[in-house]
């Protein structure tokens, strides 16, 4: 569930993005789907990937 003042910023980036007026029911759909699809996708960056990264190894061991 987003918060008042999330949900008047989703309202608003959308607005400005689409040009495109929400409803609050709509905004709370929307925002909570994209907070659930950002919940199941992202994943920290391992300290080890992040190092190799750094050093130019190659990260795709076989």
């Amino acid at each position: 569930m987003l918060s008042e003042t999330a949900l008047q910023e989703f309202k608003r980036i959308y607005f400005e993005e689409f040009d495109e007026e929400l409803s609050d029911e709509k905004a709370m759909e929307l925002g909570t789907s994209l907070l659930s699809l950002f919940n199941h996708i992202y994943r920290p960056v391992k300290k080890e990937w992040l190092d190799a990264v750094s050093d130019g190894q190659n990260l795709n061991k076989s």
